[in-house]
């Protein structure tokens, strides 16, 4: 008997005498002994083994009250559904009204394995459950096809009732490492639906239902549930192909399949949403309903987590405080993050735009549940946010490096390892490659440790391109079991050319006996206790395919210790003259035209120690910019012992002094009136630059409203503190209210260099800075924000002598916060999805290799204080006061600076406070975060790729919240995967 078939009563009596008769199970049409005339279509047959066990039928009462609810219990467990399906055939038979048409039900019972009591009580509103049926059933032992079959099932009834569309991705095929889906799912009936998820395996990703919908409304007019069916989430994959199941809930609480979707992680870049859409791919806390959240959780769980995301509060007082709870492990988070995308998806509600949070969990060993709780004004924690993580209990061999070295061997493990198929396509790729370059391997050895000097020489022997000879000169060691060693090496393979001093020289002589015998096309450098990765000579080659007139070429490098254990890489910007001259972080490892260094007349004894940092100034001295070319990879293994400058920069004090020598040697050469000193950490130095005999006119460009505490410490600090005095300040007055201000102005105007010019209209701080440079008259021009203090009386000088040298058309300055917090370092293309400052550390903490301490060469500096020749500001027409009226502008400025061949120099020695946006505030409406969001699309499309590849960074490096972090994945793609000659140049 199916769900409408009971049309006549004697066909009903027929049937179920029928049924009575096959399995022993009467059911008539009749009232029982508490008025309940109960009836089940399904099963058809109890005999049936099935791990699921569909109940379908009806339920009525005598009393014409209406039957609200079926439940099913068996083996502790119990299943409840709504009597509510439409039965016009029973209410037609029993000649009842209208209002009895919804007394049918289904629900899937799970049944126990073998025997259990299954009970089915029915229940009238107001009144207790009441038994209609008790029988016993029989589950499985194993499993069977049953399950498949109801899948199926349940899947064609979800197509017939449900509609849904996938927005995005476009390409579920195309490998990933995360993947955004968002669309629309409809229940044609009407209904609302509960939630939407996605499944791989036991992980599951809850997504943020509810989005409003337009146009799936328009289409469905008559389901006002179409308006809000919008779904969106955010799913990361796992190494593997896998298989993703789509679920919906509904009222009754189940998750029911409606697509499955095979896919597979790879370094493709993930096709992320537009920066305004990227809040949508949230769940609203299911923990707590009084926040709104999303957090993300990486896949791999170290001793210390990274969690990002935001959290506010929908109802009751805002949230001021999130952290971390992890077995009896609490980690406090950093929270208040500016997250504009966050306030304009959810209207700029109360705490939205400052939601945004970062907390290094501390996470103990084993299984533990993970809990995010914030914190309100009442002082109470509250979980916003739960899961189960599981940290391994045993490390891989060895003593723990530190979370940083556990980060970088996971990031090695899963972005460096080289498997076997790897193996064979670069063996493949090299044999196939056209130009085939040989690379001479110097090696000077003095009293060498035999571990490390075998080490040292098997790492060449190894390499996957074979046109190499490795030159190893020995200076006169005392020690023989280093050279007999060396021998037995150069017996075994004639490629490695031996020769040892009859007295000591020094290593930069020693070096020079290696490079006599050398016949390569490049020659390279190593250490006797360092090694090179296995395919280092593979990338130069690739390299030199692609661009055969380089004449140097650089790697980037890490430190190994005794136990081969890797730590501290340093992954290198692209070819950057000022922070060569600050420091030598070319070093390891470095290919030179062997003519060139010959040229130079190579290693010089009076710069031992750094002998190699004073040959690369004297190679770059010769070469162009475009000549030299960096490889983002680490294929350099600096050994740090107790002894070497890798463990300890004190080890080798001389080696710094020589190094001051060398570069002002450099300087002197190139006819460069500059000075060189020793400054930041001992280690590296600093380039004074001289200011021109006469000192030009400076134009210090203010825009201003209100604000006149900021304005007038601004305006005070340049006029009590600068030794630099020949300039003019030019107050842009942007409708100022308060009679403060109006009352400094007063006070301003006797200044003979200070010029106040009313600017009327909606603040455009584009229009502001050429509305200034219009009326200066200085050849050089300095913007300046109102909130800045000048910090140190040369300040000034230093940005005149920085933008004096004929080279350099912008300079910008170091800023910090009130708190000794760095604001600006430099200008990283990418960050935060478009560009964004190297800020956050403190005037002690050495940073990422000392970077933010450093003369450096960026793409673009903040216009809080940015310098420029007046000539240059001109030729570019000033700022796009049209397309980039607030932010983005002086990214955009110095972007078409660079173009036009003027460097961008960044210098750490010109220092001011910086209050960030004091005057203007942030975008703290829907109309702002527009406009924000419009002006990063625009810069994203005039400079697309540069942004996506900026040559002051490397592709290695995060571009997420924190800068020099490593990159999960890294932006560049091994040149064995994808042809090297369609790579853009690194």
């Amino acid at each position: 008997m199916n769900q409408t078939s009971l049309l006549a009563r004697q066909s009903a009596h027929v049937r179920a005498e029928s049924r009575a008769g096959r399995d022993g199970a009467v059911h008539q049409p009749a009232p029982d002994s508490h008025g309940f005339i109960f009836w089940l279509d399904e099963p058809q047959s109890w005999r049936t083994k099935s791990r699921w066990l569909r109940l379908s039928g009806w339920c009525l009462h005598i009393s014409g009250k209406p039957v609200t609810s079926i439940r099913a219990r068996i083996g502790g467990q119990q299943f409840i559904t709504a009597s509510e399906i439409s039965r016009p055939d029973v209410a037609n038979y029993f000649g009842r009204s209208q209002e009895d048409l919804r007394c049918g039900f289904s629900l899937n019972v799970r049944t126990p394995r073998g025997n259990g009591s299954l009970t089915i009580e029915a229940q009238i509103s107001g009144s207790p459950w009441t038994k209609v049926l008790v029988r016993t059933v029989r589950g499985p032992f194993l499993a069977t096809g049953e399950r498949r079959r109801r899948k199926e099932r349940d899947l064609a009834a979800t197509i017939q009732r449900y509609r849904w569309w996938y927005d995005r991705p476009a390409d579920w095929q195309k490998p990933t490492s995360v993947l955004y889906v968002s669309g629309w799912f409809i229940d044609t009936t009407g209904k609302p639906i509960r939630g939407i998820r996605a499944r791989i395996g036991r992980k599951i990703f809850r997504a943020n239902v509810g989005l409003r919908r337009d146009d799936v409304s328009a289409a469905y007019p008559e389901l006002p549930s179409s308006r809000h069916s919008g779904f969106a989430i955010v799913i990361p994959l796992p190494p593997r192909a896998s298989k993703i199941l789509l679920q919906y809930q509904t009222a009754d609480g189940l998750w029911r399949d409606f697509d499955s979707q095979r896919v597979e992680r790879g370094d493709c870049p993930a096709e992320v949403p537009p920066p305004r859409q990227m809040s949508i791919f949230t769940a609203p806390s299911a923990l707590n309903p009084r926040f709104s959240s999303w957090v993300h959780v990486p896949n791999v769980i170290e001793r210390r987590l990274r969690l990002a995301g935001w959290c506010f509060a929908n109802e009751g007082p805002p949230v001021e405080a999130v952290r971390a709870r992890a077995g009896r492990r609490i980690t406090p988070g950093e929270f208040g993050i500016v997250r504009r995308d966050v306030a304009l998806a959810h209207n700029n509600c109360a705490g939205s735009l400052h939601s945004g949070f970062l907390i290094r969990a501390s996470i103990p060993r084993g299984r533990h549940q993970l809990v995010l709780e914030a914190r309100s004004s009442d002082g109470r924690w509250e979980p916003f946010f739960e899961t189960t993580i599981r940290r391994p209990v045993f490390r891989r061999g060895g003593p723990a490096l530190g979370s940083e070295a556990e980060i970088y061997a996971h990031w090695i493990n899963r972005y460096e390892r080289l498997t076997r198929s790897d193996k064979r396509a670069i063996k493949k790729h090299a044999s196939a490659l056209s130009r085939r370059p040989r690379f001479s391997i110097l090696l000077p050895t003095y009293e060498s440790d035999p571990r490390w000097l075998k080490r040292a020489i098997e790492s060449v022997r190894q390499q996957f391109y074979s046109e190499w000879e490795l030159c190893i000169a020995d200076d006169a060691s005392t020690k023989p079991a280093g050279w007999k060693m060396v021998q037995r090496y150069a017996r075994a393979d004639g490629r490695i050319k031996i020769l040892r001093r009859q007295t000591r020289g020094g290593i930069a002589a020693t070096s020079n006996d290696a490079l006599s015998v050398a016949t390569g096309d490049f020659v390279a450098l190593l250490d006797h206790d360092d090694a090179i990765a296995r395919p280092a000579l593979y990338w130069a080659a690739v390299e030199l395919e692609r661009n055969p007139a380089l004449q140097l070429i650089y790697t980037d490098e890490d430190k190994i210790d005794e136990h081969d254990r890797r730590h501290s890489p340093y992954f290198k910007p692209a070819w950057n003259p000022d922070l060569f001259l600050a420091q030598n972080y070319v070093s390891h490892l470095t290919f030179l035209r062997t003519d060139l260094v010959q040229r130079v007349g190579g290693f010089r004894s009076s710069f031992d120690g750094s002998q190699d940092y004073d040959l690369f100034l004297r190679c770059t001295a010769q070469i162009g910019a475009d000549k030299i070319a960096r490889i983002p990879r680490v294929l350099y293994h600096w050994r740090a012992l107790p002894q070497s400058t890798a463990a300890s920069t004190s080890a080798k004090e001389y080696a710094h002094v020589a190094a001051v020598r060398a570069v002002q040697e450099h300087l002197d050469t190139g006819n460069i009136k500059a000075s060189v000193e020793a400054r930041e950490f001992g280690i590296y130095q600093r380039v004074r630059y001289p200011l021109p005999s006469e000192h030009p006119l400076v134009s210090i460009i203010i825009p201003s409203r209100d604000q006149s505490v900021l304005l007038e410490k601004c305006v005070a600090s340049i006029l009590q503190k600068s030794d630099y005095t020949n300039f003019e300040i030019i107050i842009l007055d942007n409708e100022s209210l308060e009679g403060q201000t109006r009352e400094l102005y007063r006070r301003l105007r006797p200044e003979r260099r200070i010029r106040i010019i009313e600017a009327a209209g909606e603040f455009n701080f584009s229009r502001l800075i050429n509305l200034g440079a219009s009326r200066a008259r200085g050849s050089i021009f300095l913007l300046l924000n109102n909130d800045v203090e000048m910090m140190n009386p040369d300040c000034l000088s230093e940005l005149v002598s920085q933008v004096s040298r004929p080279e350099v058309g912008v300079a910008g300055a170091r800023l910090w916060y009130p708190n000794g917090t760095l604001q600006h370092g430099g200008v990283i293309l990418g960050a935060g999805g478009v560009a964004s400052h190297i800020d956050s550390i403190r005037r002690d903490d050495p940073g990422y290799f000392a970077r933010q301490h450093l003369t450096q060469d960026f793409c673009a500096v903040t216009a809080a204080c940015l310098m420029v020749r007046r000539e240059l500001f001109e030729k570019l027409g000033g700022f796009d006061e049209l397309r980039l009226p607030v932010t983005f502008n002086d990214v955009d400025f110095c972007l078409r600076a660079r173009e036009l061949g003027w460097r961008i120099v960044y210098t750490p020695y010109a220092e001011l406070t910086h209050h960030e946006s004091v005057s203007r505030g942030i975008e703290n409406t829907t109309e702002k975060q527009r406009r924000f969001f419009s002006e990063s699309e625009f810069l994203l499309k005039r400079w697309g790729p540069l942004i996506q590849n900026d040559p002051a960074y490397n592709p290695n490096l995060s571009l997420g919240e924190k800068r020099f972090e490593l990159a999960f994945p890294p932006r560049v793609t091994p040149p064995w995967k994808k042809p090297a000659l369609d790579q853009p140049s690194l």
